[in-house]
């Protein structure tokens, strides 16, 4: 998972023109590796077709939590291994984006909005997207991206010709 190029995301994409780097939240990860999760296709199919994959330390540790509870530790190490295999950045979280993540959440206090939710918005501005990738429309169609964009959610606005 380690990056030669000082953590700044690359601008590649597989097919799929204006897409940069995809945020991805602990929704989508879990509907993806989990089969009787809800949109579970959809999730898979997001994840199977859009590169580069940035996750958040913090969507991490919901997901290794969730899978294992739901799906049992061999299900968790599946994921652990997938996770490890290098698909996926694994994208820093220090103390300048704890503070941006602070005002994300203050920002929004009447959702709420919970830590990890706001490290995708910091981790999306730091790597210049405005994609997410996540289940979780109750929120993200609400936040807007720290430049005031709102953000592309998938697999919700995934073009059904493209």
């Amino acid at each position: 998972m380690g990056r030669s190029d000082g953590g700044r995301a690359s601008r590649r994409t597989l097919g799929r023109p204006g897409l940069r780097d995809l945020i991805v939240d602990t929704s989508l990860l879990l509907a993806a590796f989990v089969p009787d999760q809800r949109m579970h296709v959809e999730c898979a199919q997001v994840l199977r077709n859009v590169r580069p994959l940035v996750v958040s330390p913090l969507v991490l540790a919901e997901l290794d939590y969730l899978t294992a509870r739901i799906a049992g530790v061999d299900a968790e190490l599946t994921l652990l291994a997938e996770l490890s295999s290098g698909a996926y950045e694994l994208a820093s979280f220090g103390l300048d984006d704890m503070a941006r993540a602070r005002t994300v959440v203050e920002r929004y206090q009447d959702l709420p909005l919970g830590l990890t939710d706001a490290s995708l918005v910091v981790l999306a501005d730091r790597y210049d997207t405005d994609t997410i990738g996540t289940l979780d429309e109750r929120h993200f169609r609400v936040v807007r991206s720290l430049s005031g964009r709102p953000l592309r959610i998938l697999p919700a606005d995934t073009d059904p010709d493209g």
